[in-house]
Order: structure tokens, then sequence, then C-alpha cells
């Protein structure tokens, strides 16, 4: 499977781009396409029965999803560390 990478995606873009670029299956896009984009969904319009999706916009919704993972791994790696209020370190 070759690699795509995000220059190459067009403006704008099928549920089968997104698919291709995030080595999914076209299903998960379009449950991410029904997911309100406050619960993480993509956004996403609809021209008449198709779905599509700006480049730009997809490129936040990925920048968002980083940010979102990053700030999880802090909050676990805090807790791990004893370092959340209201949580005392152990040993």
């Amino acid at each position: 499977m070759k690699e795509i990478r995000l220059e190459e995606l067009p403006q704008t873009l099928t549920a089968q781009n997104i698919a291709d670029y995030l080595i999914l299956a076209r299903n998960t896009v379009y449950e991410l396409y029904d997911t309100p984009v406050e619960l993480g969904g993509i956004p996403n319009m609809r021209i008449g029965n198709s779905r599509r999706t700006l480049k730009k916009d997809f490129i936040e919704w990925i920048e968002f999803k980083k940010r979102e993972q990053k700030n999880e791994m802090d909050q676990r790696y805090a807790y791990i560390k004893g370092e959340r209020k209201g949580v005392k370190k152990v040993g």
C-alpha cells in the first residue's frame, strides 16, 4: 500500500480520500462523519447523497486530535507521578 501524503490530497476530500490517508475502512470514516464534531467527529458537508470534507477542516481535525491525545497522555503521566491535585504520591 502506497503511503499518501497530506500534500497529495485534493482540496475537497471524499470519505475514500480520508480512509486512504488514515488507513481506515471507509465505513469508519462514515461513522466519524456521523459523530458530532464536538465529540470528535470529522467536519463534513452533504452534497446530495455524498459527503465531503474541506482539506483545511481535515487538517484542523487532525491537529485537534493530536492535541487531545497529548493532553490525555499528559494527564495520565501526571496521575502516575502523583502530580494531580488531591492525589498523594505513593512510595
